[in-house]
Protein backbone atom coordinates (compact mmCIF):
# COMPACT_ATOMS: atom_id res chain seq x y z
CA UNK A 1 0.00 0.00 0.00
CA UNK A 2 1.51 3.64 -1.17
CA UNK A 3 1.75 5.60 1.82
CA UNK A 4 2.31 9.05 -0.69
CA UNK A 5 0.44 8.64 -4.05
CA UNK A 6 1.61 11.11 -6.81
CA UNK A 7 -1.45 12.90 -8.51
CA UNK A 8 -1.63 15.32 -11.55
CA UNK A 9 -2.62 18.09 -9.03
CA UNK A 10 1.51 17.79 -8.08
CA UNK A 11 2.27 18.27 -11.95
CA UNK A 12 4.44 21.99 -12.14
CA UNK A 13 4.67 21.78 -16.12
CA UNK A 14 7.94 21.19 -16.24
CA UNK A 15 8.70 17.47 -17.34
CA UNK A 16 11.90 16.97 -15.99
CA UNK A 17 10.22 18.65 -12.30
CA UNK A 18 7.53 16.17 -11.92
CA UNK A 19 9.74 13.00 -13.06
CA UNK A 20 11.72 14.27 -10.21
CA UNK A 21 9.22 14.81 -7.47
CA UNK A 22 7.97 11.61 -8.97
CA UNK A 23 11.45 10.11 -7.49
CA UNK A 24 11.02 11.79 -4.38
CA UNK A 25 7.47 10.55 -3.54
CA UNK A 26 8.20 6.91 -4.15
CA UNK A 27 11.68 7.23 -1.88
CA UNK A 28 9.57 8.64 0.81
CA UNK A 29 7.44 5.61 -0.02
CA UNK A 30 10.32 3.30 0.05
CA UNK A 31 10.77 4.60 4.07
CA UNK A 32 7.50 4.52 4.62
CA UNK A 33 7.42 0.53 3.90
CA UNK A 34 11.29 0.44 5.94
CA UNK A 35 9.10 1.88 9.21
CA UNK A 36 5.99 -0.58 8.29
CA UNK A 37 8.04 -3.60 7.43
CA UNK A 38 10.39 -2.99 10.70
CA UNK A 39 13.48 -2.87 8.18
CA UNK A 40 14.74 0.24 9.68
CA UNK A 41 18.13 -0.55 10.43
CA UNK A 42 19.02 -2.01 6.99
CA UNK A 43 16.71 0.98 5.09
CA UNK A 44 16.31 3.88 6.40
CA UNK A 45 19.68 5.50 6.14
CA UNK A 46 20.29 4.62 3.10
CA UNK A 47 17.03 5.86 1.26
CA UNK A 48 17.43 9.28 3.63
CA UNK A 49 20.99 9.29 2.17
CA UNK A 50 19.59 9.04 -1.44
CA UNK A 51 16.91 11.16 -0.65
CA UNK A 52 19.26 13.72 0.55
CA UNK A 53 21.43 13.32 -2.62
CA UNK A 54 18.72 13.55 -4.81
CA UNK A 55 17.11 16.58 -3.49
CA UNK A 56 20.13 18.27 -4.19
CA UNK A 57 19.83 16.96 -7.40
CA UNK A 58 16.74 18.27 -7.87
CA UNK A 59 17.00 21.87 -6.11
CA UNK A 60 19.85 22.45 -8.60
CA UNK A 61 18.43 21.79 -11.83
CA UNK A 62 15.13 24.16 -10.11
CA UNK A 63 17.80 26.71 -9.40
CA UNK A 64 19.53 26.04 -12.43
CA UNK A 65 16.56 27.02 -14.83
CA UNK A 66 15.46 29.83 -12.46
CA UNK A 67 18.61 31.73 -12.77
CA UNK A 68 18.86 31.23 -16.87
CA UNK A 69 15.24 32.46 -17.22
CA UNK A 70 15.04 34.68 -15.01
CA UNK A 71 12.88 33.85 -12.55
CA UNK A 72 11.73 37.22 -9.78
CA UNK A 73 11.05 35.04 -6.64
CA UNK A 74 14.45 32.61 -7.48
CA UNK A 75 16.25 34.28 -4.29
CA UNK A 76 13.67 33.37 -1.80
CA UNK A 77 12.93 29.81 -3.90
CA UNK A 78 16.36 29.05 -3.27
CA UNK A 79 16.75 29.75 0.28
CA UNK A 80 13.39 27.69 0.84
CA UNK A 81 15.40 25.39 -0.56
CA UNK A 82 18.53 25.72 1.70
CA UNK A 83 16.11 25.19 4.80
CA UNK A 84 14.41 22.26 3.73
CA UNK A 85 17.69 20.36 2.86
CA UNK A 86 19.34 20.81 6.36
CA UNK A 87 15.57 19.89 8.16
CA UNK A 88 16.40 16.43 6.01
CA UNK A 89 20.31 16.40 6.85
CA UNK A 90 19.18 16.87 10.64
CA UNK A 91 16.72 13.86 10.44
CA UNK A 92 19.53 11.94 8.96
CA UNK A 93 21.70 12.99 11.78
CA UNK A 94 19.27 12.41 14.34
CA UNK A 95 18.45 8.84 13.04
CA UNK A 96 22.42 8.15 12.47
CA UNK A 97 22.98 9.21 16.14
CA UNK A 98 20.25 7.03 17.54
CA UNK A 99 19.07 4.40 14.88
CA UNK A 100 16.79 3.09 17.51
CA UNK A 101 14.66 6.31 18.56
CA UNK A 102 11.03 5.77 17.35
CA UNK A 103 10.66 8.43 14.88
CA UNK A 104 8.69 7.23 11.68
CA UNK A 105 5.35 9.06 11.88
CA UNK A 106 7.70 11.95 12.87
CA UNK A 107 10.05 11.59 9.70
CA UNK A 108 7.40 10.38 6.79
CA UNK A 109 4.82 12.71 7.96
CA UNK A 110 7.48 15.88 7.64
CA UNK A 111 8.51 14.51 4.01
CA UNK A 112 5.22 13.97 3.31
CA UNK A 113 3.88 17.78 3.91
CA UNK A 114 7.28 18.88 3.14
CA UNK A 115 7.04 17.52 -0.62
CA UNK A 116 3.73 18.20 -0.38
CA UNK A 117 3.33 22.08 0.50
CA UNK A 118 6.77 22.70 -1.51
CA UNK A 119 5.49 21.50 -4.53
CA UNK A 120 2.26 22.45 -4.13
CA UNK A 121 2.49 26.05 -3.06
CA UNK A 122 5.98 26.91 -3.55
CA UNK A 123 6.62 25.39 -7.24
CA UNK A 124 3.61 25.87 -8.07
CA UNK A 125 4.09 29.73 -8.19
CA UNK A 126 6.61 29.20 -10.84
CA UNK A 127 4.53 26.97 -12.90
CA UNK A 128 2.83 29.78 -15.01
CA UNK A 129 5.95 31.27 -15.36
CA UNK A 130 8.13 28.42 -16.97
CA UNK A 131 5.29 27.44 -19.28
CA UNK A 132 5.03 30.91 -20.26
CA UNK A 133 8.69 30.55 -21.22
CA UNK A 134 8.30 27.36 -22.75
CA UNK A 135 10.47 25.38 -20.56
CA UNK A 136 7.24 22.83 -19.95
CA UNK A 137 9.15 19.78 -22.38
CA UNK A 138 12.90 20.82 -21.57
CA UNK A 139 15.39 17.72 -19.87
CA UNK A 140 17.18 19.78 -17.88
CA UNK A 141 20.34 18.90 -16.16
CA UNK A 142 22.45 20.72 -13.56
Amino acid sequence: MSFFTWQDKFSVGVETFDRDHKILVDLIDQLHEAFVTGNVRETVEQVLTVLIDYTETHFAREEALMVEMGYPASDEHIAQHQELKQQVIDILTRFRSDPNASMGNEVLGFLHNWLTLHILETDMSYKSFFIEHGTGSLQINP
